[in-house]
């Protein structure tokens, strides 16, 4: 059980018997019933397996939701990461106060954090009853996941180009906000259609998007197909939008044939050597896959996805994607999509490019992040690579990111000076 400090005060009893009424919740919580929720608070709403306290529990357990789950299965080998060798620990510092490494654990409600420094374990611990073959919700991290299955499809010349129009290769998406929008433009998130990623809006595009999750109603391509263009030209500006990955879905399930989760457990899994069987999850009345934010792994597996990209495309001499796919995907082109020093809050703005993210800073680092505070940090000049799923108490906290960030770059600066 996981305990923040408490300052002395006339309630702290009743917070401390609180706190320890959440921890044993966490750990064996009352069932969600997903039919008696209301999908348009699917992130909000206090009776959702995405909030606290049930997400301390089912960001490690989506598989008893009642979902239907795509299997990704793991292939005969296993890409072999050596146990740890000594202990490690670290200080840091955050908004002038020096924490420890395990301060930061509880701190941020963290349920899993994995250390790697090439193919070494570093640091690997598990909380709230999570373990090593806990298979973790990514959130948004499934879209960096799915930048590099578009990237297998660029390669094999299923899609030409990601010049080309998505249009047409999904002739339906052709009426709407997508009519003009490339396969490019949809992986840096500046297609410009008419939606809104606003969480707590519950007639926002995420909401509905949301809704489409659990209920199956729309399909996610009709959802798609009902988006309408806005004011702005597409390929002008950044703006994030979730439907852009689900459409990217629907166009890999169509130039390939396949399933997307065949496609992930044919071009991605068994070709890092994961250790575990993976899946994606939605509603069993929903027709298409989620690509979203629906896929679940192991935290190490999670891991030998950063070690791939890192490795510029493949494990040992397994090549999953190109060097150059690794690098267009890691690599902003456009002024709108560059980190900057400074933004309007006085903090470092974060860039983009197909689906990663890319901090501001000199280490070349790019990182796959997901809501409630998943994320993958590869930082390629020091050779890390750095996995964490947690249950943040709000789907964006922008402090909890920005700890993550000093916390992981400080692991980084410490193993390989």
């Amino acid at each position: 059980m996981i305990f923040r400090p408490l300052a002395a005060s006339k309630h702290g009893l009743s917070v401390l018997i609180f706190l320890f009424s959440a921890a044993v919740f966490a750990q064996a919580p009352g069932k969600i019933d997903i039919g008696k929720m209301d999908p348009a608070g699917l992130l909000v709403d206090k009776y959702s397996y995405m909030v606290q306290p049930y997400n301390f529990y089912y960001f490690h357990h989506m598989d008893e939701l009642g979902f239907r789950t795509d299997a990704v299965r793991k292939g005969d080998s296993v890409y072999s990461l050596r146990e740890p060798t000594k202990t490690f620990s670290t200080t840091y510092t955050f908004r002038g106060q020096q924490y420890s490494l395990e301060n930061f654990l509880r701190r941020n409600d963290v349920t899993g954090f994995l250390v790697l420094h090439g193919d070494q374990i570093v640091f690997e611990r598990y909380m709230y009853a999570s373990n090593r073959g806990s298979r973790f919700v990514s959130q948004s991290v499934a879209k960096s996941i799915l930048s590099i299955l578009v990237g297998v499809a660029v390669d094999e010349g299923k899609i030409a180009s990601v010049r080309d129009p998505i249009a047409k290769y999904l002739p339906y998406l052709s009426p709407g906000g997508y009519r003009d929008v490339t396969v490019k433009e949809a992986l840096q998130m500046s297609t410009a259609v008419d939606y809104s990623e606003d969480y707590r809006d519950r007639k926002s595009g995420a909401a509905l998007i949301g809704a489409a999750l659990l209920t199956g109603n729309p399909s996610f391509r009709d959802f798609a197909a009902s988006i309408g263009p806005s004011a702005v030209k597409p390929g002008t500006a950044f703006e994030y939008q979730s439907v852009n990955s689900q459409v990217l879905g629907l166009l890999l399930e169509q130039v390939t044939g396949e399933r997307l989760n065949q496609w992930a457990e044919e071009k991605l899994w068994k070709k890092i050597g994961a250790e575990e069987n993976a899946f994606f999850y939605e509603s069993k009345n929903q027709e298409n896959t989620c690509a979203f934010a629906c896929f679940n792994a192991t935290l190490r597996d999670y891991g030998r996805v950063g070690l791939m990209m890192l490795n510029h495309g493949q494990l040992t001499n397994r090549r999953v994607i190109s060097e150059s796919w690794v690098h267009d995907s890691t690599t902003p082109d456009a002024p709108y999509l560059m980190p900057k020093p400074l933004g309007p809050n006085g903090q470092p703005t974060i860039g983009y490019a197909y689906q990663w993210w890319i901090p501001y800073g000199t280490d070349g680092v790019f990182q796959a992040e997901g809501i409630f505070g998943q994320m993958i940090y590869v930082n390629p000049r020091r050779g890390v690579v750095i996995a964490q799923t947690s249950a943040w108490p709000e789907a964006v906290a922008i402090s909890f990111a920005a700890e993550s960030a000093a916390v992981m770059d400080q692991i980084a600066k410490q193993i390989s000076p």
